[in-house]
């Protein structure tokens, strides 16, 4: 029996479904394949503009040169799904493609939520794109996660440093006690001993919650924060040493996968690897003009925390790396290899964590 929630998944978008699943090309007997690409979010951030404006024409141009024809449809903003569905959206078709949020789905794919559970480790979007592909070709539970909810994994993607907005300036850990922060999924446990609240959330609802005081602050990656304008409901920005990580990848619904040809296949896992390179290069481009052009100019206030309270608020968070991994190994999943692989990989990298949350 379906869920509520898939139910309400199929309902919404019942016909562009249909055109995307059943439009499909049988290898052998079609060369034209019908399919969608879609997401929750608007391609005005660099993980759905690249799917908009490099994936969709690419492969169709490649497409083309292997013989075949692919009709394209794309659903963004949340026309088929909200933030909080895209790995069902996926799952079941009503995307053939797209982005997945890994980071609100911390129960269903606990290790793609490593990251969450690491803050203050490193801001280097292209390092953490890196050692994401290599746990997605090393370790076997890692894809497995995938694969589990009918999907292929295509394209790493990575965001630049997590900053928070506010509604008041921010100098130190005591200034947001007793505030309540959108944090989304697991990014709730970098508040923990700070005495805020995590109020969970996606970009799409910030602007109108910040607006009516549902949450005076936001844990944000920086890049994100003109294109959803929220600069003007919380003016400050606040660099706190949070640090990057992994929220997401393209993927492919795996029943439109396998009908693809061989060659089809090959080409569609070369422009997933590029659409994780371009996606590093455009959120490391976006941060830096953001940062050091657009923000200022817009009239964001920015604050950077000291290095001293950086470390009091990496030391204030208890060991949520290693409670996560006792609860995630209960289950059977490699939580620990996850850890470590991910912290060898950014020190191998010649970056020095401000916490080392497998020692």
């Amino acid at each position: 029996m379906f869920s509520r929630k898939r139910i309400a998944l199929k309902s919404a978008a019942v016909a562009v479904a249909m055109s995307a699943v059943m439009g499909a090309a049988q290898p052998g007997h079609a060369d034209t394949f019908k399919m969608t690409a879609s997401s929750s979010h608007p391609p005005v951030i660099p993980w759905v503009a690249v799917i908009k404006d490099f994936v969709v024409p690419e492969s169709a141009k490649r497409a083309k040169a292997l013989g075949h024809t692919i009709e394209w449809t794309e659903a963004y903003a949340g026309a088929l799904y909200n933030f909080q569905n895209t790995l069902e959206g996926i799952e079941e078709g009503l995307g053939d493609i797209g982005w997945v949020g890994t980071l609100w789905e911390p129960n269903k794919m606990p290790l793609a939520n490593a990251t969450f559970y690491m803050p203050f480790v490193t801001d280097d979007v292209a390092a953490a794109a890196e050692i994401q592909q290599e746990m997605i070709d090393t370790i076997p539970a890692y894809k497995a996660e995938y694969t589990k909810h009918n999907q292929v994994f295509l394209g790493a993607q990575t965001i630049d440093d997590y900053v928070m907005i506010s509604t008041k300036p921010v100098n130190s850990v005591d200034d947001v006690k007793g505030m309540k922060i959108y944090a989304p999924g697991a990014a709730k446990q970098w508040l923990q001993n700070t005495g805020a609240v995590g109020v969970d959330g996606g970009l799409p609802i910030y602007y109108n919650g910040l607006k009516t005081g549902v949450a005076e602050g936001a844990i944000i990656p920086g890049s994100s924060i003109l294109a959803f304008k929220l600069h003007e409901v919380a003016p400050y920005v606040i660099s706190l040493g949070f640090g990057g990580g992994i929220t997401g990848a393209l993927t492919m619904n795996k029943n439109t996968y396998d009908k693809l040809p061989p060659e089809m296949q090959e080409m569609f896992q070369q422009i997933g690897k590029e659409y994780g390179a371009e996606v590093t290069r455009r959120v490391i481009a976006n941060k830096k003009k953001h940062f050091e052009e657009l923000l200022p100019k817009a009239g964001a206030k920015l604050i950077t925390l000291t290095d001293t309270e950086k470390k009091r608020w990496a030391t204030t968070v208890p060991d949520i790396a290693g409670n996560w991994a006792k609860g995630v190994e209960a289950k059977g999943a490699p939580a620990k290899q996850v850890i470590k692989y991910y912290m060898d990989g950014v020190r191998k990298r010649g970056i020095s964590p401000v916490r080392e949350w497998d020692k």
